[in-house]
């Protein structure tokens, strides 16, 4: 088993083992946005050792983790929709509504003496800018195609047609919103010395790195589902929809 990841990307595995982006997590391995690469290529791009995470994710062989469905075999797209948008969606915004005062507060009173707050804050910043039209095309545009696409399939409604022409339009424009929201984590981590709190951090100065650090970690997880489960089985459904109705 072992021996086989590395003719695997990041993202077949992640997918077959879900545990295992816990240890793409630690190493800060891109399981979504870069998804696409060879596990032992996403190793090398993250500077760490190929042999060593392997050794930790083979601790994952044959274990299950208790998720609401199986996204990638059982659970229909509508269903994976709503996971996304009640779970995600919801935390996504949450988040951006807490944080950005306490990304304020933090970087006003400790920034003096630790400057790389103020490029921290201007990069969340940019950051929420981006993600809040984001989460809003999604539902309010390709998410409700990507739903009628089922219906259709499934003999429940008609088709109407699109202001896009194919689902692989918004998709491609949504994967490219992932690839800049990916960036601009790697940026946050990499001003915040992957948030490492100074000596003495006061209780606001840790509540805000300990959380910048689980939003990314959620994002993480929601661009993983869009990217390698929701948008390529929403493509091949549209594929087979207009196929067959080519016959």
């Amino acid at each position: 088993m072992m021996e086989n990841l590395t003719t695997k990307t990041v993202r077949e595995i992640a997918l077959e083992m879900p545990l295992t982006t816990k240890v793409f997590e630690t190493y800060k391995i891109d399981y979504c946005c870069g998804g696409h690469r060879s596990f032992a290529d996403a190793c090398t791009l993250a500077g760490v050792d190929t042999d060593q995470v392997m050794r930790e994710i083979s601790a994952y062989f044959g274990k299950t983790e208790a998720t609401p469905l199986d996204w990638v075999n059982r659970a229909s797209l509508t269903e994976l929709i709503e996971y996304i948008e009640g779970t995600h969606h919801v935390y996504t915004r949450d988040e951006i509504k807490n944080l950005s005062p306490l990304m304020v507060k933090v970087a006003g009173k400790h920034g003096p003496h630790n400057p790389q707050l103020f490029a921290l804050e201007q990069l969340f910043c940019e950051l929420c800018g981006d993600l809040a039209p984001h989460l809003h095309k999604e539902e309010q545009v390709l998410f409700p195609y990507i739903r009628d696409l089922e219906d259709f399939k499934s003999g429940k409604g008609a088709l109407s047609a699109s202001c896009f022409g194919t689902v692989r339009n918004p998709v491609g424009m949504m994967m490219r919103e992932h690839d800049t929201a990916g960036d601009l984590l790697r940026k946050m981590r990499a001003v915040s010395n992957d948030y490492q709190l100074p000596e003495n951090a006061c209780p606001s100065f840790t509540a805000l790195f300990t959380r910048l650090e689980a939003f990314e970690k959620d994002l993480h997880q929601h661009i993983h589902l869009e990217n390698n489960v929701l948008f390529p089985k929403a493509i091949a459904l549209e594929n087979e929809i207009f196929e067959l109705a080519e016959k």
